[in-house]
């Protein structure tokens, strides 16, 4: 009876934190955002040297138009110019956008903390509960991570050799 208790008080535990977890993780943990933040900081810093003056020539707003400045009529015609982006200012895309390999290492990084909880929760029911589909299940897992693991060290041994072979064909 106390094994059940405990069982539903684990399983109410996770229905309460679980949830929560998961959605900071796939709309981006504070180490993300930090990350995310550094990445664009230092895309800002390079691309800040190479045009200054075209930077600042795109933020000015003149204060009255001028005659060389004629806007073509179109679907943002009636909007002031403070909403509409001038002509030389640059289109910025999302950062992820930009970095396929960030969304494949994202996505390898979930993979592994969704084997890694899979293994905790069922060690955690197995040992409190001694039923044999947990253990099963802990098995599984374990084996499932690990096999993830050792293909993707493979992945990146592979990766690298390439590189350092590359490095002999130029």
């Amino acid at each position: 009876m106390s094994k059940l208790i405990l069982l539903i008080v684990g399983a109410a535990w996770l229905a309460v934190l679980l949830p929560p977890l998961v959605r900071a993780r796939l709309n981006g943990s504070p180490a993300n955002s930090v990350t995310n933040f550094r990445k664009q900081l230092n895309s800002l810093e390079n691309a800040g040297g190479r045009y200054p003056q075209a930077q600042l020539r795109g933020m000015a707003r003149p204060l009255a138009p001028s005659p060389r400045m004629q806007r073509q009529p179109g679907p943002l015609s009636n909007m002031t110019g403070a909403l509409v982006r001038p002509e030389g200012a640059r289109h910025h895309r999302p950062a992820m956008a930009l970095n396929p390999q960030a969304l494949v290492r994202q996505r390898r990084q979930n993979t592994v903390l969704g084997l890694a909880g899979t293994v905790v929760i069922s060690l955690f029911l197995a040992a409190t509960t001694g039923g044999s589909a947990f253990v099963y299940l802990f098995t599984a897992s374990f084996l499932a991570l690990i096999g993830y693991c050792y293909v993707l060290v493979q992945m990146r041994i592979k990766r690298d050799n390439e590189r350092y072979l590359g490095q002999f064909r130029r």
